[in-house]
């Protein structure tokens, strides 16, 4: 059951961020394809990542932050509602 449950954390962590980077995408006024070539990521990449269906790894997120003009701080305070 532990598991059952770390797997569904997982899926909900997947899914908040990928709101999140939808938002930032959406906010910058950028496509997922001009936003995959900014950031060096195949379009399905970026569709699957905002669609939580793809647990990223750091350097990824990187990337799309530095697409978006932005830098990834996992100790900021005002990132919580990720």
């Amino acid at each position: 059951m532990e598991t059952e449950e770390k797997n569904v954390k997982r899926k909900e962590i997947r899914q908040r961020i990928g709101m999140r980077v939808a938002a930032l995408r959406k906010h910058a006024g950028l496509s997922q394809e001009q936003l995959s070539e900014k950031a060096g990521l195949q379009r399905t990449h970026v569709s699957r990542i905002e669609k939580g269906r793809y647990s990223l790894n750091i350097e990824t997120l990187q990337a799309i932050a530095e697409a978006l003009g932005m830098t990834v701080d996992i100790i900021d305070p005002g990132l919580q509602d990720l």
